[in-house]
């Protein structure tokens, strides 16, 4: 007897969870079990609609079987007694007690047939039987439209999941329309994020003025409202996020907050629900809905953290970028129009300008405008007011100044004179170093309130890069001011060289005495440039320095130029001599092998040659000897030519 009935419970059990209840139960269990133990918020969310969505399913399930289960309510039949006389009747004792009760008269003549209580009860319609479709995957997650989450945008993924919890949303509450709203109090807007609404009357713009309406009011102040009944005559100027009039009877709207470092916990936005119906929302619903909020601010601190990380990473990979050309391309000029790329992939503008130091104008000055309209602007090498402009008071300060609207700011921005249009929004960063301020950086935009915070402060970093990366070219050229050798090819750098010349063309005017200079330069280093790169060039260039110090006297001198050229010194030499001693070291140098590498190859140079002469200064010697090296580079190269 026991073996039977733990047969049946197993046998029940079995039938209980292969059926579809079982199914969706199943998954509902292991959903929940996996939204406790999951650490990532994504899927938390996804396993908190599945639980939801088995909930509704079971609750429609016991509906359904309880009203199955109610036995239906017919009238209890009865004949009518027409006289006093006996009649005969005919009455089912086999009846169940708790039904209703059939009682049946019949004629004289007619067969004493005792009728069934089956049959004798009222026909009522036939009931289909109910054909319950089987639950799949895609119930329960899109298969083709939900990328995988970690390889979206952040913005795209908290769209994505705002909507299907503002959709799970408006199912619950059988709600006309639910929305969600950023509160944007910089520019003092309310900005749609997401809806889901049967509406075609909902808004089409995506953001309106933070004013008086009810989504406004909660956002501000971050307590919930909720209205049983919307008068007709206020709707348009209560809901905004409707283009016209839609009938709404009820609406509730509760705050989304976040909690903020600096500031504490804060409303960001809120949730609004209306329906067509009155009092559609009651106490009930925004305990409801408060739970939904809490959710949504999860996503919101998702979404947030991702962004920022976002913008760390795209800041980091503008600085490198900016470190990248700078390091490839050491100058000014180089490290400005770095600047101003990576400022326009890191914020929205239309115009940039950058101002330095310019020592022959003995002030400030615009060495870099940037114009992205075709409205006009300043132009370069416009002079800076230093005491009544924006530039110049972030100049002299060393501080951000930030202008939100232009038509209320006093001051110009770089000079008394300037005739363009003053509309929009300005933001000027000084761009310094920890031991000076070289200038400053501005944008502007022709909206108001364009830039944000985050904007500013990104911008500044990339400025910080800029401004470190100017000191070190500063330096740079200062060390050169004061270094002997050059670091490459170990000979004299420009200025002693130049120095060293002016000194034996005195000496030789003194004593009338021969000198001789010549300029060499290696043939095609634009190929062998792009063949084998700085470091190959600079083996090139210092090899073949090598080479000249070796075949020249200690009192000769030999100095780097510029930035390929070489300069040597025949001190007591003339320009007939000097002419076979570069025809010499022509030859020597074509003939001999240089590596690079793993590569091994042979260079030619071309030289020219000029002898002091009299009433000949060091600046006609050098301008000499670089007319007559430029015309043996033009006619090919690997010549001598003299002056």
């Amino acid at each position: 007897m026991t073996d039977d009935v733990s047969g049946s419970i197993v046998a029940r059990l079995r039938e209980l969870i292969l059926s579809v209840n079982g199914i969706v139960g199943a998954v509902g269990v292991v959903a929940l079990v996996i939204g406790l133990l999951s650490g990532s918020i994504p899927g938390r969310v996804i396993c908190g609609l599945i639980v939801v969505s088995a909930g509704v399913y079971f609750f429609a399930w016991w509906r359904a079987e309880r009203a199955d289960r109610e036995p239906p309510r017919t009238e209890r039949h009865h004949s009518p007694v027409q006289d006093m006389g006996a009649k005969k009747l005919l009455f089912d004792d086999y009846q169940p007690s708790g039904g209703n009760y059939v009682v049946r008269e019949v004629e004289e003549g007619e067969q004493a047939v005792v009728p069934s209580s089956r049959t004798a009860q009222p026909v009522t319609a036939g009931l289909k039987p109910e054909s319950v479709r089987e639950m799949e995957i895609p119930d329960f997650f899109d298969l083709d439209s939900d990328a995988p989450y970690s390889e979206t945008e952040p913005k795209s993924e908290f769209h994505s999941l705002l909507n299907k919890v503002l959709l799970v949303l408006k199912d619950v509450l059988f709600a006309h329309s639910v929305a969600f709203f950023w509160a944007n109090r910089e520019k003092s807007q309310m900005v749609l994020e997401s809806m889901a609404t049967d509406s075609r009357l909902f808004m089409s713009t995506k953001r309106f003025p933070m004013e008086n309406d009810i989504v406004s009011q909660v956002a501000a102040s971050g307590k919930p409202q909720l209205l049983g009944r919307v008068n007709p005559a206020t709707e348009k100027e209560l809901l905004r996020y409707y283009e016209s009039p839609a009938y709404v009877k009820s609406v509730l709207v509760v705050p989304v907050f976040i909690m903020d470092r600096a500031r504490g916990v804060l409303p960001v936005g809120a949730i609004v629900a209306d329906s067509k119906a009155e009092d559609a929302f009651g106490q009930e619903t925004l305990e409801l809905l408060g739970r939904f909020t809490k959710l949504v601010s999860a996503l919101v601190k998702s979404y947030t953290d991702k962004y920022d990380l976002l913008l760390d990473s795209e800041l980091l990979s503008s600085l490198r970028r900016m470190q990248d050309r700078a390091r490839s391309d050491p100058g000014e000029q180089t490290i400005l129009a770095a600047l101003a790329d990576e400022a326009h992939r890191m914020a929205n503008w239309d115009f940039l300008t950058v101002a330095l130091y310019a020592d022959d104008r003995h002030g400030w000055c615009l060495q870099k405008v940037v114009n992205r309209t075709t409205q006009g602007y300043a132009t370069p090498d416009q002079l800076v007011d230093a005491e009544g402009s924006i530039t110049g008071s972030v100049i002299a300060s060393n501080r951000v100044a930030t202008v939100p609207d232009l038509a209320a700011e006093p001051r110009c921005r770089f000079h008394a004179g300037e005739a363009f249009d003053k509309t929009g929004s300005f933001v000027c960063l000084p761009i310094s170093s920890m031991n000076r301020c070289y200038g400053a950086l501005t944008l502007e935009s022709r909206t108001p309130g364009n830039f944000s915070g985050k904007d500013v402060e990104t911008v500044y970093r990339l400025v910080e890069s800029a401004a470190g990366a100017l000191e070190v070219l500063y330096m740079n050229n200062l060390a050169r001011e004061y270094v002997l050798v050059d670091q490459l090819t170990g000979s004299l750098t420009r200025k002693f060289f130049l120095r060293k010349l002016e000194d034996e063309v005195q000496r030789a005017a003194d004593f009338g005495a021969e000198l001789s200079s010549v300029s060499i330069a290696v043939d095609g280093m634009e190929e062998h440039m792009g063949r084998y790169g700085r470091e190959g060039c600079d083996a090139i260039l210092n090899e073949a320095a090598r080479l000249l110090r070796a075949n020249i006297r200690p009192y000769d001198a030999i100095g780097r130029l510029e930035g390929d050229r070489l300069g040597v010194l025949l001190i007591s030499t003339a320009a007939s001599d000097a002419y076979l001693w570069a025809e010499k070291m022509r030859k020597a140098i074509s003939s001999h092998v240089m590596s690079v590498g793993k590569k091994s190859f042979s260079v030619t140079v071309s030289a020219g040659v000029c002898g002091l002469s009299e009433g000949m200064g060091m600046n006609e010697l050098v301008a000499g000897t670089s007319q007559v090296l430029g015309k043996a580079m033009e006619h090919g190269g690997n010549l001598v030519r003299v002056y």
